[in-house]
């Protein structure tokens, strides 16, 4: 039997683990201890930090793999790359890995592409943070170079903010590195692409639509797909085409989000990785979108049995998730949560996390979120159904300020 290493146990990498022991593979799962449902899915599992490369490639050659992957998570992505090198497996090698996982690195490729890049600068100290914001004149945004999930991001109006957060974002950052760039502001969008040999198809694009909570990161809706006029999206996927190409990615799946300066109508990247996109993305909402099962993809992917794109459709029917924070406090009320759940057109949700008497903590980046991923013929309807979810759904908090529901906005 082949066995297939997987790095990575949380509720998004469960999917990827299901289907590779569903085409008959042995799957070897890496993770660190912790309250992971991949841990209880996979048939083996060896407990260690996803980023230990040397020790995962020990791991590796002991169990003989045939394939080693990963999904909706950066972290293990370089990991993945360098485990694949070293034992002449399939895989997008480290360089073009550290590439996809570095901010720094992206904007540096974007703007040696000749491609529109926000204004940057890779700062080492506050001294210097300093003197590109006072160049910028204007609003800015810090984060570290090699983290996810928004955390250690800040907007930045004033001097003193900076030297508030600075320290913080430095350490969310591996390396301790941190770029600061100009804050735009404009409508923002998602296109995931899929990949094999370099050759490059989109497979999704969508609308994205931001929280409205200071230095919170993190989409509150994504729309599948995108409404935006065809001249928008004709721009939005040559931009993302000449990126993914230019930054030399052989194969796979990817994540990418850009943004509309509303002043120019210019669009930028806002980052971009080698892997399928989170909270389902890659693994439900692309298969509502295509009809295409991408998690059996990456499987094929990393054990060498496929040498072509397979077949897929695109824009099959409106669809996208709904998020949502849970106040500090402790839960009270879940029982709307299965009116939810039984709704014809949800077709996938993490409320079965939320549990009566689960003390919740503070949020600042998009791991704490909830997610709701649902489906119709258009984008009205589409629009109506999720305004009915954040009707039905009212789940109780007791916080110190009295009985709160879920944050949407």
């Amino acid at each position: 039997m082949k066995k297939l290493l997987i790095l990575g146990a949380g509720q998004y990498q469960v999917p990827i683990i299901e289907q590779a022991k569903a085409m008959g593979l042995y799957t070897i799962v890496v993770s660190p201890h912790g309250d992971y449902p991949g841990l209880k899915t996979a048939d083996k599992v060896y407990y260690l930090d996803v980023r230990d490369e040397r020790s995962i490639l020990e791991v590796a050659k002991k169990e003989e793999i045939a394939g080693v992957t990963t999904d909706q998570t950066d972290i293990a992505v370089r990991t993945v790359a360098f485990v694949a090198a070293e034992m002449n497996l399939p895989g997008i090698g480290y360089d073009c890995a550290k590439l996809f996982t570095d901010k720094y690195l992206m904007r540096k490729m974007t703007r040696r592409l000749g491609l529109p890049t926000i204004e940057y600068r890779m700062v080492h100290d506050i001294n210097d943070a300093r003197d590109f914001f006072v160049s910028l004149e204007g609003n800015a945004i810090i984060k570290p170079v090699d983290n996810q999930g928004s955390r250690g991001v800040f907007l930045i109006h004033s001097e003193e903010e900076l030297e508030a957060d600075f320290a913080e974002a430095q350490q969310f950052s591996a390396s301790g590195q941190v770029i600061i760039e100009r804050h735009i502001t404009g409508r923002e969008f998602e296109v995931d692409s899929i990949l094999v040999d370099h050759d490059e198809k989109t497979l999704m694009y969508a609308d994205t639509d931001l929280f409205d909570i200071p230095n919170v990161f993190a989409s509150r809706t994504r729309l599948y797909p995108s409404v935006a006029d065809t001249e928008t999206i004709h721009r939005l996927l040559d931009l993302n085409h000449k990126i993914i190409t230019g930054f030399g990615l052989k194969q796979g799946l990817t994540h990418s989000e850009y943004i509309m300066d509303e002043k120019s109508g210019e669009i930028y990247l806002i980052e971009a990785a080698a892997r399928g996109g989170g909270s389902y993305i890659s693994s439900h909402i692309g298969r509502l979108q295509t009809g295409l099962n991408t998690s059996e993809f990456l499987v094929d992917l990393a054990t060498g049995e496929i040498d072509k794109i397979p077949e897929f459709e695109t824009a099959r029917c409106h669809c996208g998730y709904v998020t949502f924070f849970l106040p500090e406090g402790v839960v009270a009320d879940t029982a709307s949560i299965e009116d939810v759940a039984r709704l014809p057109y949800v077709y996938k949700h993490t409320l079965d996390d939320i549990k009566v008497g689960m003390k919740t903590e503070s949020f600042s980046d998009k791991s704490a979120r909830y997610v709701v991923i649902a489906q119709a013929q258009t984008r009205e309807m589409l629009d109506k159904r999720i305004d009915e979810i954040r009707n039905i759904l009212q789940i109780k908090v007791k916080t110190d300020d009295g009985i709160k529901g879920p944050v949407w906005k």
